[in-house]
């Protein structure tokens, strides 16, 4: 009660007492609560890429040079002997090129068309070129309709001819139902007796004393005869069937040629069992009179044969005569139906083919009227780029096969000539007449990527913002040991004499190992290890959300930059550093 009466007395103390405590305890939740990260970050940007190698460089003296070629080959040509005085630049030998140099035209040929190429976007097109392309679909469509109209008298021509076909074949048909009967009447008639024929044989050859005499005297004879009857009955009952079944004049033609050539065979065989029963022996079961009397049986049915092939032949020669006419206006009939076919199949392609080459002419105008778009202009300037370095490596491979004096001075020795393989050592020694070079150190790292005649270029102290072009001359294949550490010497020459440059003079030089055209590059800082012998990186997403992502590495850049080959895009925010 005492509590609540002092309470009371001092309700406004008691209140400002409680919103001190409160903002006490938000403070306190405020610094004790977790912080939200703070990173520092960059973006990811495309462009053209340079990697160098970077290292302090001296100035030293170094009077005589000792040249050699920046590639292996045979010697083309040496241009200079000892004691010759040379100027910087002047080529003083040459190792043979192949196809270097009609590389370097070739690339110029195609930097030449890719900006003719870019230069015809930009100007966008001219009314000529448009009116030349709408004259083009015009002709096109004249064609598509052309080759519309050929198809349709093509499928009326077609439609003609077949039902005139269909009628000679009718009339043929109805005109020839006598001769049709007669002939298969005939047919069956001569297939009848060739078929009578052969079993007279089978009887003559039925006899045991005619077998008995055969197996002795003539075995492979008879044998084969055997065989011919069987074959020949076979086609006999096919060309009876064929006869029997022909509704068509043509079908019935067919038949009787069949049948033609089964009576004949057994003409064949008939005349082959007279010559094997004439020559039989006689023997103890064979007489010459049951002989004779064979003979005069196969006698009499060579005659029967014979003359059933002949009414056969005669049979078919009357009723071919009877359908030759008909066979002669209905050949003539399918020759032209054919061409109708060949017609109506031609004017289908040719449609298919106007039809493509309009609908490609009728792009091609809307384009030409719409002009380029910013993204063809875009990717024709990256063609002119990635055309202009093809040319540079061209060019570098080229220069790859001279030695080139670095400076003015004497040829002091020669030990290579025409014809000859290029020494792995020196060349072409020689004394110059300015002879500052530039020497500097490279870790064992960066070593691997540095070649002779690379292009590079040194900002002295003593001459800041005034950078002097050299290019690689040397390289060590032994390292040598700096403060405690394996480096490798490079030594390199200046493009042009410098005046008032003294020796000991240092400053930042860089070699630049390579170059890349449209790359996507980060700060070689925002690429970590993952742990697992991976590289990744960390993106920042639109929702200020962490990704981790795997990266593919590229060239490194002598500022600090990596090339970012895949696993992040042009545009997006990668994570530097986290500040804890």
């Amino acid at each position: 009660m005492r509590i609540l009466s002092t309470l009371k007395r001092h309700k406004w103390k008691t209140l400002a007492g409680a919103i001190v405590l409160f903002l006490i305890l938000l403070a306190f939740y405020a610094l004790s609560g977790p912080a939200e990260p703070e990173y520092v970050t960059s973006t990811a940007v495309r462009g053209d890429f340079v990697q160098t190698v970077e290292a302090v460089g001296t100035v030293i003296s170094e009077k005589e040079l000792a040249l050699q070629f920046p590639r292996s080959g045979v010697v083309a040509s040496v241009s200079v002997k000892e004691g010759d005085k040379v100027k910087a630049g002047a080529r003083l030998a040459q190792v043979r090129s192949g196809t270097l140099a009609a590389d370097v035209s070739s690339a110029v040929a195609r930097l030449q068309a890719a900006d003719a190429d870019l230069r015809a976007l930009m100007e966008g097109s001219r009314p000529e070129d448009i009116a030349i392309v709408e004259a083009e679909v015009e002709n096109k469509r004249a064609s598509l309709a052309a080759a519309q109209s050929t198809l349709k008298t093509a499928e009326q021509s077609l439609k003609d001819s077949e039902q005139k076909l269909k009628s000679l074949e009718s009339e043929a048909q109805i005109g020839l139902v006598g001769s049709l009967g007669n002939a298969r009447t005939s047919t069956l008639a001569q297939i009848a007796a060739a078929e009578n024929t052969l079993g007279v044989i089978d009887d003559v050859f039925s006899d045991n004393d005619v077998l008995d005499a055969v197996i002795k005297d003539q075995p492979a004879d008879y044998n084969l005869v055997r065989l011919q009857q069987g074959s020949v009955r076979t086609n006999l009952r096919a060309a009876r069937s064929a006869a029997i079944a022909a509704q068509e004049y043509k079908d019935l033609l067919i038949a009787m040629e069949d049948a033609r050539g089964g009576v004949s065979a057994s003409t064949e065989i008939v005349i082959r069992s007279f010559d094997i029963v004439s020559n039989l022996q006689i023997t103890g079961y064979l007489t010459q009179e049951e002989r004779e009397e064979h003979k005069a049986t196969i006698s009499s049915q060579r005659t029967s044969i014979q003359s059933a092939q002949s009414a056969l032949e005669s049979a078919l020669k009357t009723f071919r005569d009877a359908s030759a006419g008909y066979e002669t206006r209905i050949a003539a009939e399918e020759s032209s139906l054919t061409t109708a076919r060949g017609t109506r199949e031609r004017a289908l392609a040719d449609i298919t083919t106007y039809e493509s080459t309009l609908r490609i002419g009728e792009a091609q105008l809307a384009l030409k009227k719409a002009g380029a778009r910013p993204t063809d202009i875009a990717a024709a300037e990256a063609n002119v780029r990635q055309m202009r370095a093809a040319v540079a490596r061209a060019a570098a491979e080229l220069s790859d096969t001279l030695i080139v004096a670095p400076i003015d001075g004497t040829i002091t020795a020669v030990a290579v000539k025409a014809g000859e393989f290029a020494p792995a050592g020196a060349a072409i020694t020689m004394f110059g007449e300015t002879p500052f070079r530039i020497e500097m150190f490279v870790s064992e790292v960066d070593i691997p990527r540095v070649q002779v005649t690379q292009s590079g270029s040194i900002e002295l102290d003593a001459f800041r913002g005034q950078p002097f072009a050299l290019h690689v001359s040397e390289v060590d294949t032994a390292s040598t040991d700096k403060d405690g550490v394996s480096k490798y010497r490079v030594k390199l020459d200046f493009i042009t004499p410098k005046e008032n440059v003294k020796v000991g003079m240092t400053g930042d030089a860089e070699i630049i190992t390579g170059m890349r055209s449209n790359v996507v590059s980060i700060p070689r800082r925002a690429v970590l290890d993952s742990g697992e012998g991976k590289r990744i990186v960390r993106v920042l997403t639109e929702e200020g959300t962490m990704e981790e992502r795997a990266v593919t590495v590229g060239m490194e850049g002598g500022a600090g930059d990596v090339e970012i080959m895949t696993g992040v895009e042009e545009g997006e925010t990668v994570i530097v550093l986290e500040k804890k």
